[in-house]
C-alpha cells in the first residue's frame, strides 16, 4: 500500500495523464508499460485499476481508501484478473483462461481489468492467443501488459496497445529513498547512481560483498590510473572472489561504468562525489588526462558489455577491460 501511495510522486505525468483518461471515460482497451524490473509499473497498473473502480475518486485519481480500492491492493477483488509467468513463461492455458474471462461480464459490474506482468515471457501460442483479444476487443475490458524489455513482445502485440515507459528516478530520488531505509550516506550516494529503481538499489544493498567489491574495485581503478602494474594482479586476487554469480558481474561492470562516466564529469568541473573516499585522488589523476582519453574509456567499458553476450569468461573480458583501459589512458 505505501507503494500505491508514492506512485503519483514516482511518476507524476502518468498518473495524470491516466487521471484525466479516467475522468473523461476515454480508455483504451490495452495499456503497455515499460521500465526495469522495480520501477513501478504494477504499482501504476494497481493504481490506475483503482481509479477506475474507486468509490470516491477525485478528478479520476482513487482515493485508495474505499472498499473498492482497498480489495484491489490486497488482490481480492473479483473483476481484476492477475496472470504472471508460471515458471520460466506464461503458458498458453494462461491466455486460454484469460480469453474466457474477456468474454464474461464483470461479477460486480460490466467493467473488468486485466493486468498480465513479465508479458515478455508469454510462449509463442499465449502471445497469439492474446493478439486475437487485442485485435477483436469486447466488451468493457482494459489489459495492462507490463515488461522490463518491450523489444522481446511481438510488434503485432504492440501495435495494439498504447505504450508508456515509466520514468526512471534520478539518484537524488534514489538516494534519500536509500537513506530513508537506513542505509549510510556515501553508500546511498553510490547505489543512487548505480541502480534503475529502488527494488534494484536495496536488493544490491543485501549484498553481502557490495561494499568491499566497491573498495576494491575504486582501488583497482586507482592503479589503472597511476599505472600501476598491480591492477592486474587486482583481477584475480581483489576482484574475482567477490564475483559469485551473474548478478555479482553485472554489479562489478557496472560499478566500472559508473566510475569511468565519474571521470567525465570529474574532468569537465562536475565535483559530484560519488565514490566520496577516493574521489580526491581521482580528481587529480584524472585532470591530467585528454578529453579523448577520458570519453574512449567510456566507450571501451560499454564495448565490454556486448562481449558478455557471447560465451566469454567474465574474469578473461574483465583482464582485458584492464589493459585496454591502461593502454588508452597511458599510451
Amino acid at each position: 500500500m505505501d507503494e500505491i501511495n508514492e506512485i503519483q510522486k514516482q511518476q507524476p505525468v502518468l498518473t495524470d495523464y491516466f487521471a484525466n483518461v479516467i475522468m473523461q471515460e476515454h480508455l483504451a482497451h490495452a495499456y503497455l508499460l515499460t521500465g526495469p524490473k522495480g520501477i513501478g509499473k504494477r504499482t501504476l497498473a494497481l493504481w490506475v485499476t483503482q481509479g477506475i473502480f474507486c468509490q470516491n475518486k477525485t478528478a479520476g485519481s482513487p482515493c485508495l481508501n474505499c472498499e473498492e480500492c482497498r480489495r484491489i491492493a490486497s488482490g481480492n477483488h473479483p473483476d481484476v484478473v492477475h496472470v504472471a509467468p508460471d515458471g520460466l513463461s506464461i503458458k498458453v492455458e494462461q491466455i486460454r483462461f484469460l480469453k474466457s474471462e474477456f468474454s464474461k461480464s464483470g461479477v460486480e459490474g460490466n467493467q473488468k481489468v486485466f493486468i498480465i506482468e513479465d508479458a515478455d515471457k508469454m510462449t509463442v501460442s499465449a502471445a497469439n492467443g492474446l493478439l486475437k483479444f487485442l485485435e477483436e476487443p469486447s466488451g468493457n475490458v482494459v489489459a495492462f501488459l507490463l515488461t522490463e524489455s518491450v523489444n522481446r513482445i511481438l510488434p503485432t502485440i504492440v501495435s495494439r496497445c498504447q505504450l508508456f515507459e515509466l520514468a526512471k528516478p534520478t539518484s537524488a530520488q534514489l538516494t534519500a529513498t536509500l537513506r530513508k531505509t537506513g542505509v549510510t550516506a556515501d553508500k546511498a550516494i553510490i547505489l543512487g547512481n548505480l541502480a534503475d529503481s529502488s527494488d534494484e538499489a536495496k536488493k544490491i544493498a543485501t549484498n553481502e560483498d557490495f561494499d568491499k567489491l566497491v573498495q576494491n574495485v575504486c582501488v583497482w581503478y586507482l592503479h589503472v590510473l597511476q599505472d600501476d602494474a598491480r591492477c592486474f594482479v587486482e583481477v584475480q586476487m581483489n576482484l574475482m572472489p567477490l564475483v559469485n554469480n551473474k548478478d555479482d558481474e553485472v554489479i562489478l561492470l557496472n560499478l566500472i561504468i559508473l566510475l569511468v562516466k565519474n571521470s567525465i564529469s570529474v574532468y569537465y568541473g562536475e565535483k559530484d562525489n560519488i565514490f566520496v573516499k577516493f574521489q580526491a585522488d581521482f580528481t587529480e589523476l584524472i585532470e591530467k588526462l585528454t578529453a579523448e582519453k577520458v570519453t574512449e574509456a567510456v566507450e571501451l567499458v560499454l564495448a565490454t558489455r556486448k562481449r558478455l553476450m557471447v560465451n566469454v569468461s567474465f574474469q578473461n573480458v574483465i583482464e582485458a577491460l584492464t589493459i585496454d583501459l591502461s593502454q588508452c589512458y597511458h599510451s
